[in-house]
């Protein structure tokens, strides 16, 4: 029978092989901020198609960088993704020097299609632009952030080689 720690063991024992099979750690901290930069993007549902084609045209795991795109799922949307969603739009809404106001959703539900329409396209280019600055930076503070974890324990001495 599989327990939840033997589940936990196998899982562990399968990403640690898929990231250390790789000897390059540049390449599984680029696979992965791919991954999780792609994540913050705007095309909802496609994420993982855009990192399959964005990771195999630069030579890197595409399974490393599908699961980070895994970091938005069902299960972290609203605490991660719709804040993000609400920074991304203000962001954009300053860098264009826009305002921005979110209605309700009590409002939204009561609205016609063409002012819900209209609501969509008052923030489609703030969010457009806010998501490529915060997925950018996602992206460099990821890359880094793994890469020097990789370093550090590819050269730490109980490290496998």
């Amino acid at each position: 029978m599989i327990t939840p720690e033997t589940s936990y063991q196998r899982w562990k024992a399968r990403l640690t092989e898929l990231v250390m099979k790789d000897p390059d750690p540049k390449k599984v901290a680029l696979a992965l901020a791919l991954g999780f930069s792609a994540a913050f993007l705007p095309p909802f549902g496609f994420h993982t198609v855009l990192v399959m084609v964005v990771g195999y045209f630069l030579g890197v795991s595409v399974p490393l960088a599908v699961l980070g795109t895994w970091i938005n799922n069902p299960w972290t949307f609203i605490p991660l993704f719709l804040p993000a969603y609400v920074l991304e739009v203000n962001l954009g809404a300053f860098l264009l020097h826009r305002k921005v106001y979110f209605p309700s959703l009590g409002s939204l539900s009561r609205m016609p299609y063409q002012t819900v329409l209209a609501q969509v396209k008052l923030v489609l280019w703030p969010f457009v632009l806010g998501s490529v600055v915060i997925s950018a930076g996602i992206f460099i503070l990821s890359f880094f952030s793994a890469y020097g974890f990789l370093k550090f324990r590819k050269g730490s001495p109980s490290s496998p080689p």
